[in-house]
């Protein structure tokens, strides 16, 4: 561990509580964004079913919005994964935050999301 690693990390009790809650403040914002924003793009493509979407959504496709939503998904993965890294290692002496079970809910969130996207662009419609 390098002296500047070893100046952040949290050491007293208080110090790891404070340090803990903003990690998972932190963490619950950027799953809140993701979640949110996935969650309005899911709402736009139910209007598609709807007669005149395109005309109300300036002809945007099913496929140009799974296509952003993915985007957007693979980029708050990355975010998300960055920040909980950076916490663990940075405050956190590599322990407490950020564990393998939690960066394998994260990826499976992400991937689920991201397969939910591509069956609903591009599945064959019956």
């Amino acid at each position: 561990m390098t002296q500047q690693n070893q100046a952040n990390t949290l050491m007293s009790p208080p110090e790891r509580l404070s340090g803990m809650n903003t990690y998972i403040e932190g963490k619950m914002k950027r799953y809140s964004l993701m979640f949110s924003v996935n969650g309005g793009a899911f709402l736009i493509a139910k209007l598609f079913t709807e007669e005149n979407t395109r005309k109300v959504l300036g002809g945007l496709s099913p496929k140009a919005l799974a296509v952003g939503a993915i985007l957007f998904t693979l980029l708050m993965w990355r975010d998300i994964y960055l920040f909980g890294d950076m916490m663990k290692r940075e405050f956190f002496d590599g322990k407490l935050v950020f564990q393998p079970p939690g960066i394998r809910i994260l990826h499976s969130l992400c991937i689920l999301i991201i397969i939910g996207w591509i069956l609903a662009a591009f599945w064959p419609a019956r």
